[in-house]
This record gives C-alpha cells, structure tokens and sequence, in this order.
C-alpha cells in the first residue's frame, strides 16, 4: 500500500456493509482497512484502483489477510451474489468464462494458489496463480464477476500447501460448478460464452445437463488466421 491510514473511510465501510454477516468485526475491520488504502493510495481514479489490485505489495497484503483471517469463502460469495441481485435488474443476458493468471517473481513460494504453470500468452512455464471465473453481462452497461475458482494442479507440491491437499478439477470442472452455482442462486439462464478450450465434450454435456433444453454452436465454425483463440456460445 502506498499510504498508512488509521480508519476507514465511511463510504467503504458502507459499500462493503453487505459482507458483515460472514464476517467478524476484526476480519471486517482489516478488510475495509485495505480497501481504504488502496482507494487513498490511487487517488480516488477508478483506472489506478483497478490496477493496483494486482501490484505486488497489493497481493502481497491480501494475501497474507486472507491466508490469516479464516473465514469462509462461499459464505462470502453467496453474500455478494444476494447484493448484485437486489442492486440490479438481472435479465437473461451472457455468462462469460474465462481464465486468468496472475504471474509472480520465480522465488514466489507462499502466496496461495501459485503453481509452476504453461502460460500460452508468453508460451512458457512461470510461476503463477490461475483463476477461472465466471462473469455476467447484459450486453450493455451491466457487468460484474459473479464467482471465481482457483485451478489447483494435481500433482505439484509447494511451500504454501503447507501439506494440506487441495481438491483437483479441471477447468471446464470449475466453470461448471460456477454455472450451476449462479442458476442456483437466482441468476436467470443465459448464453454462455467460452474460449474453444473449456468446450471440451464433459463441459458439453454437463451443460446440457444443467438445463432442460440446450443448443450448442459456434460463433466461429473456421478459425481465422488472424485470431489465436476462438469464442464458443452455448446457449441455454
């Protein structure tokens, strides 16, 4: 963090006021600490905040809070997702999923989830934190993430681990479980949207499986040479 504060800001501790019943008053204390640095040491501009949510000593602090605070999880993103659907008017619209990695210095061994990993973009191992997440649009002005999952190899073994075994799933696994996650909180169904890769036939099926009804196609039946990856749609 780039600034110390001793207090949070009202408006943080407002907007994050949802999460206290998963919380206790110390977790929700520190939370809405961090957050209140990371807004004051971006200057209040919405660009730098999303940036510095990747920067070093940003992840570094979080990570560590979260590694110590102990609370659960999906307790917090069942939370969140009871917000978004009061905020706003959900209607049909796109689920989007997608992975990401966060990539760290070679000597990273501590922060959870980071794995030795092929990285197709720079098309070499490094070490990294992959998540898939799920993501909603409307097609328009409405988008926000509704769920994530960190992809956790099978076999590796790190620092962080601490000898406790992480369930493996594989990718299209973990979109899955996001997707019935989302229809099961109240989502409406919609048009899912995949890079080529996750649409591999279990992802198939286990969507069609979801639903009562299901199509399947592609947006792209021949792949340009102009595009690394193609976008699948699953409608259903």
């Amino acid at each position: 963090m780039r600034l110390p504060c001793a207090k949070p800001l009202p408006f943080i501790v407002l907007g994050l006021s949802f999460l206290q019943p998963g919380l206790t008053n110390c977790q929700f204390n520190n939370m809405t600490l961090i957050a209140t640095a990371l807004v004051l040491g971006s200057g209040f501009n919405l660009s730098s905040i999303s940036r510095m949510w990747l920067e070093d000593k940003v992840v570094s602090t979080l990570s560590s809070f979260l590694s110590d605070a102990k609370f659960y999880v999906p307790e917090l993103q069942l939370l969140y997702a009871k917000r978004i659907l009061q905020v706003y008017d959900i209607k049909e619209g796109y689920f989007l999923i997608d992975d990401t990695m966060k990539h760290h210095s070679k000597f990273c061994k501590w922060i959870h989830g980071v794995f030795v990993l092929f990285d197709h973009a720079v098309g070499t191992n490094l070490k990294a934190t992959c998540i898939v997440f799920l993501y909603y649009s409307d097609g328009g002005f409405i988008k926000f993430p509704i769920s994530f999952r960190i992809y956790y190899q099978e076999t590796s073994k790190m620092p962080w681990q601490r000898r406790k075994k992480h369930q493996y799933k594989t990718k299209y696994d973990l979109a899955t479980e996001m997707l019935e996650w989302a229809l099961k909180v109240g989502f409406p169904k919609s048009i899912v949207l995949a890079d080529s890769w996750f649409c591999m036939g279990p992802f198939i099926k286990d969507l069609l499986i979801i639903t009562d009804f299901g199509e399947v196609y592609d947006t792209l039946p021949k792949k340009p040479k102009c595009l690394d990856f193609v976008t699948s749609n699953y409608d259903i």
